[in-house]
Parts: structure tokens; C-alpha cells; sequence
């Protein structure tokens, strides 16, 4: 292999972008460039990367790193032949080829309907950790960044109970949003994956010591409070057993705080003893086992829960002080105005906190649908009745983005204001974790609200 001189290397590079339209030519010059900056020394006679069936060139990484450079802007300018590009660099084969068409996927807008498919059938082929990873990280970067909220449901769907093949693959994706700085909505991440902890599969324990020490490094306080809630009250023996083996490789003060939880216990229960009809009357009675306490559940934060009334109603309607009684410190504030005056208002009311559990009635809907798609992070539920998600006239604002925040629509099946389907198309767009209540009453909903058990809905 020849010495690596940057400024030929960066030559080539941009000669061999000026192939980008003309995929036959970019090959034959990709070829002609991998073989130029092959490592004799550590060719084999197979040619095969370690771990792997693909044959590679043993091509330096600042090699691809530099091709990859010089493809950048022309791949994002570009989206279409960039895919066309990387179908034929994936079909080539080789490992170089694989990985350049990986981060190639990584430039295209996430909007593009053909790039998901690409990243779950070549997942699924690929063997390669190299790429597998590749894949799972350089592939969607534009995704994670631009539109968070699809990627969450995307990793969702890797980490779906009854797809346990796929959690490595959830996890791997998960690992680069935790570790972005910009990124804040790091709740949403610690409810998706604590399912996963607590089933700690022993064939994941690689995965699982980089998730927790990623998730350490980026929030010590909130892994430790998971991980020490998931050990103390999981039923799953594979857990603790799971956690103690790759223990070692945590950071010495998270060892420390978990290592009581973590000591080794008996973990097969003793068969009780099979009663007989001696009975020894010179034996000392056994102490009564105390009863097990029950865990209280977490009070609700009733400064924390928001009433949004609809267009014509205000803080004492009827809903609103029905709400009031049941939540005693909620919040049920006055909104007038167009629209837009009024989610000013509500802006102001929220602020930059966090964990809201929003209601939203009638208008009151739209705002709290509107609010909780532009700032996810800021809530925790949303609860939206009969809410005015409507082409006509609202069509203007419920252009969003998809989020995943947990939200239960409650809607009459016999409402004469806003038609339940329209109503329901929107909502089933806008939200991934969605839960519909159809009840049999119109748009005020009144028999409904007595009948339904709010403090289950909000929790």
C-alpha cells in the first residue's frame, strides 16, 4: 500500500464525485482507487474481513472517509441518484462498497418513502457488524436529527415485545440520539427501553452494557433511579443476573450504587415443606413473617395538569370545574382571542416545564395537539376530548410532525361538531402512541365525564 498523500487522496476523491451521475464510471473508478490503497500486508488469501462474509480491500478509513466527504453535498443536493448510487454500491459487495452506500443513506431526507425499506431489508441480509452498525447509526442520521419523532417510533418498532430479534438492532439505533448533546427528550428513551432491561436476554449483554453506560454518561441520576426501580421490583430472575455479569464494565460509581442490588442471592425458591400430622408441641413457635408492604403509587402532580377549554366556553364551564374538584391545584385558565392569540396564551402559561398531562376540549384539542407536536419534551400526557382536528378551517395548523408522547382521545360516537372520523385520521397521524375511547354521547361529551375513571386516564 502507498503512503497516503492527502492531497492526491483528496484528488482522486473529487475526479471520482464527478462520476456521481454516471454510476458505471463512479465504479470503475472506485475500483481503480480501493485497489491503489490496498494493505498487501494484511491481505489474506480469501480477502474476507474478519467476522464477516464480504470480501474487502483492506482500504484505509481515511480513504472512505475522504470519498465520502467529497459525495456529501452531491448526495443531499441529489436524493434520488444518491439511492440509485448506493443500490449499486450495496450490490457490489465488498465491505467498502457496503459501508460508502450506508452513509450515502445517511445524506437522504428522511421524508424519502423508499429509505426505510432500504435500512430494514439490508439489515436484515447483512452479517458484517461493521456495516450492520453502519446501518443502524451513519444510515440514519438525517432521521435522528431532523425528525426525532419518527425515528422514536421506528425504534419502537425494533424494540417491539414479540420482535426480539430485532432489540440489538433498537438498541444499536438508539445509542448515537443519547449520545447528541441537542437532543433533550431523554424520558421518552428511559421509557422505551426499561421494558428491555427488565427482560435482559442474556445473548444482549454487549448491547445492554453500551445502552446503560451511554445512558450513565448522559444522565447518571435517571439511570441509576431506573435501573435501581427495575431491580428492586422486577420479578424476572434473568434480570439481576443479567445486570451482575456485566456489572464490571459500568463505571465504578454505578457499581457502587448498585451494589447491594447486585449481590449474589438465592434465586431458586425453596419448595415448601409438605405438611404431616406430627406435631412437635416442645418447639419454640416461628415469628409471623411481617406482611409485604405494598408500594404506594406516585401521587399525581396536580399543578401539573392543564384544562384547555373550547371556543366558546372558559375556565367555568362545566367540564372545567368538574375537572377542578376532582384535581384539586390544577390549572384551568382563561383563553379569548383568535387562535393564534390563544396559543400564545398557553405558551406563556407552560413555559419551559416539563412533564405536563394537557387536556384539551373542543379548540382547546387543537391547542393542546398543536402545543404537544412543536414541544414534545414539555409533556407527559395528552388527553384530548372530542377534539377539533378539522381540514376546514383548521387544516393550516395541523401540518406537524409525529410524536410519540402518550395520548388518549375520547370522542362521542354521536358528535353533530366534529365528525369522529375526520377527527380520528389526524390524530392516528400525528400520534404513534395513541389510544381512542369512542363512547356513546355528542360533542360536550356530559354522560361520558361521569362515567369515566379520570384518575386511570391521567395517570
Amino acid at each position: 500500500m502507498p503512503a497516503i498523500d492527502l492531497t492526491r487522496l483528496r484528488k482522486q476523491a473529487t475526479r471520482l464525485a464527478d462520476f456521481f451521475f454516471l454510476p458505471d464510471e463512479f465504479m470503475k473508478h472506485l475500483r481503480e482507487i480501493l485497489e491503489f490503497y490496498v494493505n498487501y500486508t494484511l491481505r489474506t488469501v480469501e480477502n474476507v474481513a474478519p467476522g464477516s462474509n464480504l470480501k474487502t480491500y483492506r482500504t484505509p478509513p481515511a480513504v472512505l472517509t475522504q470519498i465520502q466527504n467529497e459525495l456529501r453535498l452531491k448526495a443531499e443536493d441529489n436524493p434520488h441518484f444518491a439511492l440509485e448510487l448506493a443500490d449499486i454500491l450495496w450490490d457490489e459487495g465488498a465491505l467498502e462498497t457496503r459501508l460508502l452506500a450506508s452513509y450515502l443513506l445517511g445524506r437522504i431526507p428522511p421524508q424519502e418513502e423508499r429509505l426505510l425499506p432500504r435500512i430494514t431489508a439490508w439489515t436484515q441480509q447483512i452479517r458484517d457488524p461493521e456495516v450492520r452498525v453502519a446501518l443502524l447509526t451513519t444510515s440514519l442520521t438525517r432521521m435522528r436529527k431532523e425528525t426525532p419523532n419518527q425515528f422514536l417510533a421506528l425504534v419502537r418498532e425494533y424494540l417491539h415485545p414479540e420482535r426480539t430479534r430485532s432489540w440489538s438492532n433498537g438498541i444499536q439505533a438508539l445509542i448515537p440520539m443519547i449520545t447528541d448533546s441537542d437532543f433533550e427528550n431523554l424520558p421518552a428513551i428511559f421509557d422505551i427501553v426499561e421494558p428491555i432491561v427488565i427482560e435482559a436476554p442474556a445473548i444482549l449483554q454487549n448491547d445492554l452494557t453500551d445502552l446503560i453506560v451511554t445512558l450513565y454518561r448522559a444522565s447518571p441520576n435517571e439511570t441509576i433511579f431506573m435501573l435501581k426501580h427495575v431491580l428492586s421490583t422486577t420479578e424476572n430472575q434473568m434480570t439481576a443476573i443479567t445486570m451482575r455479569r456485566i456489572s464490571p464494565n459500568f463505571p465504578p460509581p454505578l457499581q457502587k450504587e448498585l451494589r447491594d442490588l447486585l449481590r449474589s442471592q438465592t434465586l431458586i425458591r425453596p419448595r415448601p415443606i409438605e405438611p404431616d400430622d406430627f406435631i412437635d408441641e416442645t418447639a419454640i413457635p416461628e415469628p409471623k413473617a411481617r406482611p409485604v408492604r405494598k408500594l404506594r403509587k406516585k401521587k399525581m402532580d396536580n399543578s401539573k395538569i392543564i384544562y384547555l377549554h373550547g371556543s366558546d366556553s372558559s375556565s367555568q364551564s362545566g367540564k372545567a370545574r368538574q375537572f377542578a374538584e376532582k384535581f384539586p391545584g390544577m390549572v384551568t385558565p382563561d383563553f379569548t382571542g383568535e387562535f393564534e392569540e390563544r396559543m400564545a396564551q398557553l405558551k406563556k402559561i407552560l413555559g419551559r416545564k416539563k412533564n405536563w398531562v394537557i387536556i384539551g376540549s373542543s379548540l382547546g384539542g387543537l391547542m393542546g395537539t398543536v402545543f404537544t407536536c412543536q414541544k414534545p419534551t414539555q409533556v407527559r400526557k395528552l388527553i384530548l376530548l372530542a377534539p377539533a382536528l378539522l381540514k376546514d378551517p383548521f387544516g393550516s395548523y395541523l401540518n406537524l410532525e409525529p410524536v410519540s408522547v402518550p395520548t388518549t382521545v375520547i370522542h362521542g360516537s354521536v358528535d353533530d361538531v366534529v365528525p369522529l372520523d375526520e377527527a380520528r385520521e389526524y390524530a392516528e397521524k400525528l400520534f404513534s402512541d395513541l389510544k381512542y375511547i369512542i363512547v356513546d354521547d355528542g360533542h360536550r361529551l356530559q354522560e361520558a365525564f361521569k362515567e369515566l375513571d379520570w384518575n386511570e386516564i391521567l395517570s
